[in-house]
C-alpha cells in the first residue's frame, strides 16, 4: 500500500497529460519536386540521446499551433524571419490522440523527468549551454520516450515557458518531440505564415 501511495504521489507531481491547445503543426524542411503530403509522416528516425546537448535527435517534432488569419506557431514565427528558405510553404496540421505527454513547464518539471530518467554526465562539459552553463538535469530521452508518447517544452495552453531547461538543449519554445507520428491524427494540409517582403532576413 505504501508503494502504491508513493507512486500515486509521484504521478500527481508530474506534469503529465494532454494539451489545452488542440493542435500541433509540422512544417517539413521542404519537399523539392513534390507536394507536401501527410504520407511523409510514415518514416520517423529513432530517438537517440545526443552528446553535450540536453535534447534528443530523431523522433517526430512539432510546434503548438495557433491561428489568426493563417496557421502559425512559435517555430514558424522564428523560421520565417531567420530561415525562410528552409521551410515549406505548407504545413501539416495535427491533433494529438494521446494524453501520455510529459510537459516541462519549468525547472521543477525538468528535475522530475531527470530523476525518473537520468543520463549521467561523462565529463565537465556535458550538456553545456552558452546561455545557462552546464545542465544539472540531463535526461535519458531514449528511455523516457519508451514510457511517454511525447515530451513537450512549454505551457499546455501554448503560452511561453519560463524555464532554463530549453536553453540547456537549445529547445525551441513550444516544441514537442514524439516517439513517432502514430500518436497524432492528421487534420489537413494548411498554408503557413511566410515572410513578408518587408521583413528582414538575419
Amino acid at each position: 500500500m505504501k508503494l502504491i501511495m508513493e507512486n500515486w504521489r509521484q504521478y500527481l507531481e508530474e506534469d503529465v497529460g494532454g494539451f489545452t491547445a488542440e493542435y500541433q503543426l509540422f512544417i517539413p524542411r521542404g519537399c523539392p519536386g513534390s507536394e507536401c503530403k501527410p504520407s511523409k509522416l510514415s518514416s520517423t528516425p529513432p530517438v537517440e540521446n545526443r552528446s553535450a546537448v540536453n535534447k534528443p535527435i530523431g523522433g517526430f517534432w512539432t510546434s503548438t499551433a495557433n491561428k489568426s488569419e493563417i496557421w502559425t506557431s512559435d517555430w514558424n514565427e522564428w523560421m520565417k524571419h531567420n530561415m525562410p528558405h528552409w521551410m515549406h510553404p505548407k504545413g501539416i496540421l495535427l491533433r494529438p490522440k494521446t494524453d501520455n505527454v510529459f510537459h516541462i513547464e519549468n525547472d521543477r518539471d525538468a528535475k522530475l523527468l531527470h530523476e525518473e530518467f537520468p543520463l549521467e554526465s561523462e565529463g565537465p562539459s556535458f550538456s553545456f549551454s552558452a546561455f545557462s552553463g552546464p545542465s544539472v538535469h540531463n535526461i535519458d530521452f531514449e528511455a523516457a520516450l519508451k514510457k511517454y508518447d511525447g515530451i513537450h517544452w512549454g505551457m499546455k495552453d501554448g503560452d511561453h515557458s519560463h524555464s532554463s531547461f530549453g536553453r540547456s538543449g537549445m529547445w525551441d519554445v513550444e516544441s514537442t518531440v514524439w516517439r513517432d507520428a502514430s500518436v497524432l491524427e492528421v487534420v489537413e494540409v494548411v498554408e503557413v505564415a511566410q515572410r513578408e517582403a518587408s521583413d528582414s532576413i538575419y
